[in-house]
């Protein structure tokens, strides 16, 4: 930022210098045609007085006295003609102090009311003040909710505003308050059942209710086809979390992250059941792929990396045991995408941890095809798997695949 009001500060003196060099080379002459007038007035006045010493002395006559002394009046009238023309249209002292306050003013203030001052703050202030600005609207939408406390859609939007901001417990009563709304609105039962998950690291049985009936509702809705499958395979149902997420593959944008992540939970899913095939074929290329390179996974274990994932003891005061942990393999020349990850919690910390192939987001990109990877950990404070600020990091240094006994310490916080 001082960087940006540097470089603004010089453009404005640039500015002002080019407006006033004009006003002061005019009062520099303004100046130099004083002096030059007063000079005038002196010799006026000397050679007034050396003429009536010689008109005394008998060596001029009083004609000749008239005629000179008419002379030097006309020679000081075109003096005096001259150094009017200089001062004509010179800007006073006034005007050009005036340009010299109001021009800055001026900029600050078209900036400040045109421009966008918030793009120039470090992200981390942007961040901040986002989230503030938030809590604000949120406080204000929650004393307004306390005059209509029959607002439906008023109460959906809050408890959506507190699922963000990561308050838990005010969302689960937003929630609650919906009323008959909630239990005929797939999306919103969807919702409430992810901000469950997320507050509780996992399904209660409350959100495996919600889930259930959201997908009783909107068989086809998407949030709830994602839950569904993570609960059935949280509760060992394989079979029945490959189905669901089959049914949402083909809402997804192929070869986009989401449907790459829905792919690997389904090959996750088919390892886990033994790599028994569903009764329903395959529905895309993606995903074929994926199931073969899953029942493949074995063969290619000689590939697979391990170590151990630990927080250093200055940042365990920043992390809840609850807190997700994602620890994944990122190749060092290639796609941003991790080559395959795995999710635990700091409470698990320290961990021992394998990636291999069967853990691919991408069956186009695994560890088995690269030639370096960097093993990454990341502890998220929203449990998404976007990073945000405030999040704790660590990483390995460049590794082959193949390579064991690695050991990460989280010990960077994301600004």
């Amino acid at each position: 930022m001082m960087a940006f009001i540097s470089a603004g500060a010089t453009l404005v003196a640039a500015a002002l210098l080019l407006l006033l060099h004009p006003w002061w080379r005019k009062n520099r002459r303004i100046a130099s045609a004083d002096s030059q007038a007063r000079l005038n007035v002196v010799i006026h006045r000397d050679r007034l007085a050396e003429l009536d010493r010689d008109h005394r002395n008998g060596t001029l006559s009083a004609a000749g006295l008239i005629e000179a002394r008419e002379e030097l009046q006309r020679q000081l009238l075109e003096d005096t003609a001259t150094a009017e023309s200089v001062t004509a249209g010179t800007v006073d002292t006034r005007t050009g102090l005036a340009i010299a306050l109001l021009l800055p003013l001026l900029a600050t203030g078209t900036y400040f009311f045109l421009g966008t001052p918030g793009a120039v703050l470090p992200e981390t202030e942007r961040n901040q003040r986002a989230a503030a600005d938030m809590e604000q609207l949120t406080m204000q939408l929650a004393k307004k909710l306390e005059q209509s406390p029959d607002n439906s859609e008023g109460w959906a939007m809050l408890a959506r505003s507190y699922k963000s901001l990561g308050r838990w417990d005010d969302a689960e009563k937003a929630f609650a308050k919906i009323g008959p709304t909630l239990d005929q609105n797939a999306e919103l039962l969807a919702e409430y059942a992810e901000m469950l998950v997320q507050r509780d690291n996992g399904f209660n049985q409350r959100a495996r209710e919600l889930t259930r009936k959201a997908l009783q509702i909107e068989p086809r809705n998407m949030l709830a086809l994602f839950l569904g499958g993570g609960e059935a395979f949280d509760g060992g149902r394989y079979a029945e979390a490959i189905s669901l997420w089959e049914r949402l593959l083909p809402q997804l944008e192929p070869g986009g992250e989401d449907a790459q992540l829905v792919a690997a939970s389904i090959a996750r899913a088919r390892q886990a059941g033994g790599g028994k095939a569903p009764a329903a074929a395959p529905q895309d290329d993606l995903h074929r792929a994926a199931a073969a390179k899953s029942q493949g996974a074995a063969a290619n274990a000689k590939t697979a990396v391990s170590g151990r994932v630990e927080l250093a003891p200055a940042l365990k005061g920043k992390a809840d045991a609850q807190d997700v942990v994602f620890i994944f393999a990122r190749a060092i020349d290639g796609p941003r995408m991790p080559l395959a990850a795995l999710r635990a919690r700091v409470g698990d910390l320290p961990l021992a941890f394998t990636l291999d192939d069967s853990q691919a987001l991408n069956a186009e990109s695994t560890i088995s095809s690269v030639s370096q990877l960097r093993v990454e950990v990341r502890v998220s404070k929203s449990g998404n798997a976007m990073p945000g600020p405030g999040d704790l990091t660590g990483k390995s240094a460049p590794v082959k695949p193949g390579a064991k006994g690695l050991r990460i310490v989280v010990d960077q916080i994301s600004p």
